[in-house]
């Protein structure tokens, strides 16, 4: 009995052992760029031009096998306006310029792995890398650039900074989509300005101010988009 208790305890702290090993290498494998700050900005939807090395750096004193690097993970969002989506498909693993997945790391060795981000719709865009660490855990960073409708997001950008109207569009939030419109909400959401681009019209899209206070809501155009388009110097749609 006192022999099996034995065998029982050392397999115990055998197991214990290894996980500290698993863990310790998982600790030393780290994306070392770009920052954790790092967005991929503003990118017109299927646009491919947003681009970024991620790169992986082995700073323990063991070598380490990386696998597959991929799009995944489950991501809690929030739901308002301002809210990013989970998109997994808007961001890409450049596989001729992935230099890390299949890759042995010695240690002080890193490996870099290009994504781009080729939003597919308006607004803010989420996913995660993933780094696979054969026999350790997976190294994970979540990635996020925000969808642009053209020439929408330019005109509004335009229209933020002209000196008629600077001073009532401020705090904006990102460019959304709420039905056939692509908006842009100022003023805790008191109004919004957008285009009705988002569906086919026989009619050029128009630009329009959302009146969401006092309510009833207020829906009203102030002209053609290809008019702000040239006042804001965006190519027309």
């Amino acid at each position: 009995m006192h022999y099996r208790s034995g065998i029982r305890l050392i397999a115990r702290w055998v197991l214990a052992a290894a996980s500290l090993v698993v863990f310790g290498v998982h600790a030393q494998v780290l994306i070392s760029d770009p920052p954790e700050t790092h967005t991929f900005g503003k990118a017109a939807i299927g646009s491919d031009y947003a681009a970024q090395y991620y790169s992986l750096n082995n700073q323990g004193d063991a070598s380490v096998v990386v696998g597959q690097v991929r799009m995944d993970g489950q991501l809690a969002t929030c739901t308002g306006l301002d809210c990013p989506v989970v998109a997994h498909a808007d961001f890409r693993v450049v596989s001729h310029s992935d230099g890390c997945s299949g890759t042995t790391l010695a240690p002080g060795q890193g490996c870099s792995t290009l994504i781009t981000f080729s939003p597919t719709a308006v607004g803010g865009r989420l996913s995660q890398v993933v780094f696979p660490i054969v026999g350790s855990a997976d190294v994970t960073r979540i990635i996020h650039g925000t969808g642009t409708s053209q020439p929408l997001e330019c005109v509004l950008d335009w229209a933020e900074r002209h000196p008629e109207y600077s001073a009532l569009l401020t705090n904006p939030t990102r460019t959304f989509r709420a039905e056939q419109f692509h908006a842009r909400c100022y003023g805790n959401g008191v109004l919004c300005l957008g285009a009705d681009n988002a569906l086919p019209t026989f009619d050029q899209p128009n630009v329009y101010i959302a009146l969401l206070q006092p309510q009833p809501a207020r829906l009203q155009s102030v002209g053609y988009l290809s008019e702000w388009a040239n006042l804001a110097q965006c190519s027309a749609p």
